[in-house]
């Protein structure tokens, strides 16, 4: 069997990583290739590649999903990063099995992919910062992403469909995101969860103070049932898809990915094993 380990050198704690271990551990009787990731322009094929170890932070794990999308590969993840958050879904150490991952469109995504406010802090900070400063790398760009965004967009699922301007547009595949364990819609239902927080009409003082309410009662004060008035939508789903009005930037479990037009959302089966040591 030909095993592909690759590692993010410029994740925030890839010192960590023991590479003999992980091949004596997880590919003892394969034949191994090695390849580092020295700079974000670095790539890799998975052509001829049975299976897939990355080590890495949640990017790193979704950039390695959309080269196995639609192939027989199986991909180990050795979570080495700052947040780490698809990884943190799970309690203890072990060897957990993911069976299924989103997908917006043609893109594959782990835990989230979602546009607008604060969706650019996966991006905000340089590989020199995580390393050094770790978690503050990130809270010190917060100030800088606290603006108002306005995404047209129409939003359907298979029970309703909803249009409007919002300034936060997240689907979500797990019970945490961007450090905060918020979702306990998806404890009761592991479905996607859909949250859009509607959008002030301007981003000036007004604006800005209009926003901080609904961000902090879906990220603070959590959200544990559907909602579907006022200023926030949250809703649970099987399928769906986003039409967007204009090209969008969208995070995709830390990476950016840019979107547009109609973009059908659902889950597709996976094998992808998270390694917690």
């Amino acid at each position: 069997m030909n095993c592909l380990l690759v590692i993010n050198t410029m994740s925030g704690n890839s010192c960590r990583v023991n590479e003999k271990a992980l091949i004596a551990k997880y590919a003892a009787d394969d034949d191994v290739t090695v390849k580092y990731l020295r700079a974000p322009s670095d790539e890799y094929s998975v052509e001829k590649v049975d299976k897939l170890i990355v080590c890495g932070g949640d990017g790193t794990l979704n950039r390695a999903l959309s080269l196995i999308s639609g192939k027989a590969i199986d991909l180990y993840y050795l979570p080495c990063g700052t947040f780490n958050e698809t990884a943190k879904s799970f309690s203890g150490k072990g060897v957990y099995e993911i069976g299924s991952i989103g997908k917006i469109g043609e893109k594959a995504f782990a835990y989230v992919a979602a546009a607008g406010s604060f969706t650019d802090l996966g991006q905000a900070a340089s590989s020199s910062q995580k390393k050094r400063f770790k978690l503050f790398a990130y809270f010190a760009k917060v100030l800088s992403s606290y603006r108002v965004h306005r995404i047209k967009a129409r939003i359907t699922t298979e029970s309703f469909s909803v249009e409007g301007t919002y300034t936060l547009i997240m689907i979500s595949n797990a019970k945490r995101c961007f450090g905060f364990r918020f979702n306990r819609l998806h404890e009761k239902q592991p479905d996607l969860q859909l949250i859009a927080i509607k959008a002030p009409k301007r981003d000036d003082l007004k604006g800005r103070i209009k926003m901080f309410f609904p961000f902090f009662r879906v990220f603070f004060l959590g959200i544990g049932k559907e909602r579907r008035k006022g200023d926030i939508l949250v809703t649970s789903f099987k399928e769906g898809s986003v039409l967007l009005s204009k090209e969008t930037p969208f995070c995709l479990d830390g990476e950016n990915a840019l979107l547009s037009g109609e973009n059908a959302i659902g889950k597709s089966a996976a094998r992808v094993f998270v390694i917690k040591e």
